[in-house]
C-alpha cells in the first residue's frame, strides 16, 4: 500500500481551516481540481465531485470513510471517470489537522492507494511525484483561501 503525505502550516486557527474543508461549497472554491461538490462531508456520506484533470473534465464519487470532527476527514474513491482508478485500487484521500500554537494549524494531505497493474507498479516513482505535486497544490489552495 502506498501512503503519500504532504504538509504545511496555515496561519489560522484549526477551526477556521476545518470549516474550509468541511463545507462542500467552500471546499470546491479553493481546491484546484474541483469545480463542484454535491453531497455532504459526514461519515458514510457519498459526495460527487466534478473535477478537471489537466484540461479533461471528470467526475468522482467518494464516500467519507474517516471523520473526526475538527481533526480528520478521509474519502474513499468509489467511482472515477478520469481513468486513474484503472491504475490504482483502494484509493483514499483526505486531511488531518493539528493545532500549532493558537494561531496556526498543521495540515497534512494524505493519499493511500494500491497500485493495481504491472504498469502502475513500474510507473510508481512518477505516480508518487504526481501525487506529491497535486497534494502540494491542494494545500497551497487551502492556505491561500483560509489566510486571505
Amino acid at each position: 500500500m502506498e501512503d503519500i503525505q504532504d504538509e504545511l502550516l496555515v496561519a489560522a486557527p484549526t477551526a477556521h481551516v476545518w470549516d474550509a474543508i468541511r463545507d462542500p461549497a467552500r471546499h470546491a472554491q479553493w481546491h484546484p481540481a474541483l469545480t463542484r461538490i454535491i453531497g455532504d462531508h459526514t461519515l458514510g456520506a457519498v459526495r460527487e465531485c466534478d473535477v478537471m484533470v489537466g484540461k479533461k473534465p471528470g467526475r468522482t464519487a467518494e464516500r467519507c470513510t474517516n471523520f473526526d470532527e475538527g481533526r480528520r476527514i478521509m474519502w474513499t474513491v468509489e467511482k472515477d471517470s478520469t481513468g486513474f482508478s484503472r491504475m490504482v485500487s483502494d484509493w483514499s484521500a483526505g486531511f488531518t489537522l493539528e493545532p500549532h500554537g493558537d494561531r496556526e494549524t498543521r495540515v497534512v494531505a494524505r493519499s493511500v492507494f494500491q497500485p493495481s497493474t504491472l504498469l502502475s507498479r513500474l510507473m510508481l516513482p512518477m505516480i508518487r511525484r504526481k501525487f506529491h505535486q497535486t497534494q502540494r497544490g491542494i494545500l497551497a489552495g487551502l492556505k491561500q483561501h483560509v489566510e486571505s
